[in-house]
């Protein structure tokens, strides 16, 4: 299967720079620049120092950015990263890696993510640090699989699922969780999922507390939008099993930062409780169609 690496940036040049010097590193078969949306055409005249194409999509949204770039590509297997990260040397050749022995042993295998290790002197947003290799399948919590910054999904995974839900994503009405959403229809779906600790990013932390406490609010949005969706489509008992949505979980979070005395930890995660009740809300107006929400 051919693979493709997609990078989405808006007006970030400079982290795109960095990103795209790793991600040329990487065996691949093509890489894609999609412009989501920037204000300045300094997006794409990163794209051009290196040889790159841009693809622009006029609408903010990173799940319309993700989408294009599927559209744009016809290799079997895309990689996601984000302009904020860095691969590591060997990054796309463990995701290969694990797709073709999945394949292999028969497996429907729809996506698989990795590890995001935290880098720079910010507080610590959006990483994953396991180091055992799991197996996704239907009623899994879809939760906490991995992100966007690393993720890797099968071309006719994604065409069957019918894309990205474009309501979901950062600059999009519910703010995040659109790779997550992927993810949990895929399973619904029949897919397997893989979390692979060999294919690692380094995601460099820019965010100071105040950008933390902004961040965790919109993954709490997502999060709460995406757990109305699951309870809406699979039942009450598929959105309790989504824990990433609980309010109940996320007030367990809180009582035990405070029990450690770990402040920010309470005060992020007080921050992501409101941003999932105002998710949850938001998202149960909106109709649902072929599995992906639709404007009100």
């Amino acid at each position: 299967m051919g693979l493709a690496i997609a990078v989405c940036s808006r007006d970030r040049p400079q982290r795109l720079r960095d990103c795209l010097r790793s991600v040329l590193e990487q065996p691949a078969d093509e890489v894609l620049v999609v412009d989501s949306a920037s204000v300045t055409p300094a997006t794409a005249s990163v794209a051009a120092e290196f040889g790159l194409r841009t693809i622009r999509v006029d609408e903010p949204g990173l799940a319309k950015a993700r989408n294009a770039a599927m559209r744009e590509t016809t290799a079997g297997i895309v990689a996601f990263t984000d302009d904020d990260c860095m691969p590591r040397t060997d990054w796309s050749q463990a995701i290969r890696a694990r797709f073709t022995k999945s394949a292999a042993e028969g497996e429907r295998i729809g996506f698989v993510t990795g590890r995001v290790v935290a880098d720079g002197d910010g507080q610590p947003v959006s990483v994953m640090l396991g180091a055992i290799p799991r197996r996704y399948a239907g009623g899994d919590d879809a939760s906490y699989i991995g992100h966007g910054a690393n993720l890797a999904i099968a071309r006719g995974c994604w065409e069957a699922l019918g894309g990205f839900d474009e309501q979901l994503g950062v600059g999009a009405t519910l703010r995040s969780a659109e790779d997550t959403d992927l993810m949990w229809r895929a399973l619904r779906e029949g897919w397997i999922g893989h979390f692979d600790p060999q294919a690692v990013v380094s995601h460099m932390q820019w965010r100071g507390r105040s950008g933390a406490l902004r961040a965790s609010y919109g993954y709490g949005v997502g999060a709460g939008a995406l757990r109305s969706k699951v309870g809406r489509m699979g039942g009450h008992q598929a959105a309790r099993r989504f824990a990433a949505g609980s309010l109940r979980h996320t007030a367990k979070l809180i009582a035990a930062d405070a029990r450690s005395g770990y402040e920010f930890g309470v005060a992020v995660n007080i921050a992501r409780a409101a941003g999932i009740a105002v998710g949850r809300a938001r998202a149960a107006r909106m109709p649902i169609v072929d599995g992906r929400l639709g404007p009100r």
